[in-house]
């Protein structure tokens, strides 16, 4: 049997700990049966064959920008069925100048409170599509940074969280994603916004979904 190959995309901003945090799960999906590939240049999404050979992108990079011709690449490989997944700003704080590469991801984050906020992740109940991510983990508390992002309704959203006043111009409890899928062309993608640290995604619930959420993405 020929294993799954996942490529792991990782590196600016280095306060999200690309490497920390991508690091948690590449043993994961090795017992999972993938070969795994890192690259730590956006160039290699200039390589069609390549990506096209990938059943799973793991995509943790906060920050930068792709070229028109690395998100081209990546956005056709994707809709053709290549998976794409990540977490926190590693994949939604990320290339906020590339329309094309957020559509496909499916949220975009604006902004946070100042520090950690302790909030619970709420989990969507069942029944809901692809509910096997989040089955058998129950609403749970965590303290991290608290995400408010611009989301659509193609989204299948798994986990939210509400986001409470905090003395800025709303003045009423906000429920944001925390947790969703997206199917793009023939490809699927996952989506967590937790994730700052290498501590909260050792949070066991999380580290349970994002296991599940990658392993769900790949071709």
């Amino acid at each position: 049997m020929t294993a799954r190959r996942a490529l792991v995309v990782r590196g600016g901003w280095e306060g999200h700990d690309p490497v920390g945090c991508t690091g948690l799960f590449v043993p994961r999906l090795e017992r999972a049966g993938f070969d795994i590939t890192v690259a730590e240049d956006l160039a290699v999404y200039e390589d069609a064959a390549l990506l096209a050979a990938t059943d799973l992108i793991v995509h943790s990079w906060s920050g930068g920008e792709l070229s028109p011709l690395q998100e081209a690449t990546l956005v056709s490989a994707v809709e053709a069925g290549t998976g794409f997944a990540g977490w926190h700003g590693g994949v939604i704080g990320a290339n906020v100048g590339n329309a094309r590469y957020l559509r496909m991801v499916g949220g975009r984050f604006l902004w946070h409170p100042e520090g950690f906020q302790d909030f619970t992740v709420r989990i969507a109940p069942s029944p809901v599509r692809d509910a096997a991510i989040t089955a058998g983990v129950g609403d749970y508390d965590v303290v991290t940074e608290h995400y408010w992002v611009l989301t659509d309704g193609l989204n299948t959203v798994l986990a939210s969280s509400v986001l409470h006043p905090t003395g800025d111009q709303w003045d009423e409890p906000v429920e944001f994603p925390v947790v969703w899928t997206r199917r793009w062309g023939a490809g699927k993608v996952f989506v967590c916004t937790l994730g700052h640290r290498v501590a909260d995604l050792e949070v066991p619930q999380t580290a349970t979904i994002v296991e599940r959420g990658l392993e769900w993405a790949a071709r």
